[in-house]
């Protein structure tokens, strides 16, 4: 009888001991969290939809207006209320560096290499911007073109046959902007067109080629239509937008656990599988016919960016 007690002595201190570990380590993430976007409404929503299933306990609240708005009214709100600035180009962030602190994801180290080495710590990129050529091969054959590249499109047999739309209307990359809106004037392209008007004209035949954001070109090209999507030979404009943890944040871990989250693979291929959206990692890829995979894309950098669009204006 005496072992017994013993035994169910034992037993009881064990189970003190171990139940408060238990439940500390268990007790769900709660709170709020604040977030200024100036990311499309749908990507947004997608965003916080998939982290609340994970983390239902944390009220998310957002303020969404473009990219100088949010910097603005994040500054503003920096000390009061803190949160995460989402969306946003690199010189935006750099600009503002003093708001923002340092925090690198532990995802960093599956980002593909050019973005993986941040150079400070304070800007995270959350996803890849692509500019690419949306071509009615039928009208091309007919015209006796072939398009492959940016030079392609200088063809006598396009002019007055090539559309873009403003890139700044779907990244905010601004070399990414300047570099497509110059290189429109250099084969007498004026000025953007609405993104649905590009698309339906392009698949129409009214047009040989657009220049658009890729999601778009995807997303025609999924719904059937004859085009095809093209990555030109001499490289691709592409760059990244980021997000940031603003210094002194109410519920900073809160704000981690969602940068964390949207870097994570869980997300990222949600992105690229229902928006179509290029991520940022190695391991999340479309896996789509005719889509190239992030790897195998030649990225123009920002110098050649601006070399080859002074060469392009020269010789006009």
């Amino acid at each position: 009888m005496k072992k017994n007690f013993i035994s169910i002595l034992l037993v009881t201190i064990l189970l003190t001991t171990l139940v408060p570990t238990v439940a500390l380590g268990s007790a769900p993430a709660s709170g709020k969290l604040m977030l200024y976007s100036s990311l499309p409404v749908t990507q947004l929503d997608l965003m916080i939809d998939m982290f609340n299933e994970k983390y239902p306990n944390i009220t998310v609240d957002v303020f969404s207006a473009d990219s100088a708005d949010v910097f603005a009214r994040a500054q503003a709100e920096a000390g009061v209320t803190g949160g995460l600035v989402l969306g946003g180009n690199l010189e935006s962030f750099r600009s503002a560096q003093n708001l923002f602190t340092a925090y690198t994801t532990s995802n960093a180290k599956n980002f593909h290499e050019q973005y993986a080495s941040v150079e400070n710590a304070a800007f995270t990129p959350i996803q890849l911007h692509v500019s690419a050529l949306l071509v009615n091969q039928a009208l091309a054959k007919e015209l006796g073109v072939k398009v492959m590249s940016w030079e392609s499109l200088k063809d006598e047999k396009l002019s007055g046959r090539v559309a873009y739309m403003n890139p700044a209307s779907s990244s905010p990359v601004s070399e990414q902007t300047s570099f497509v809106t110059n290189f429109a004037k250099t084969i007498n392209v004026a000025s953007p067109s609405a993104p649905s008007f590009v698309l339906n004209a392009v698949t129409a035949g009214q047009y040989a080629v657009g220049i658009v954001n890729e999601e778009k070109a995807i997303e025609r090209q999924l719904s059937g239509a004859n085009v095809d999507v093209v990555y030109a030979a001499e490289g691709v404009a592409m760059g990244a937008s980021h997000a940031g943890i603003l210094s002194g944040a109410q519920n900073e871990e809160n704000a981690k656990l969602f940068l964390d989250f949207i870097t994570g693979r869980e997300y990222q291929q949600a992105a690229a599988d229902i928006l179509h959206q290029r991520s940022v990692r190695r391991d999340v890829d479309f896996g789509l016919k005719g889509i190239a995979s992030t790897k195998n894309l030649k990225a123009l950098d920002f110098e050649s960016m601006a070399l080859l669009t002074r060469l392009q204006t020269a010789a006009r």
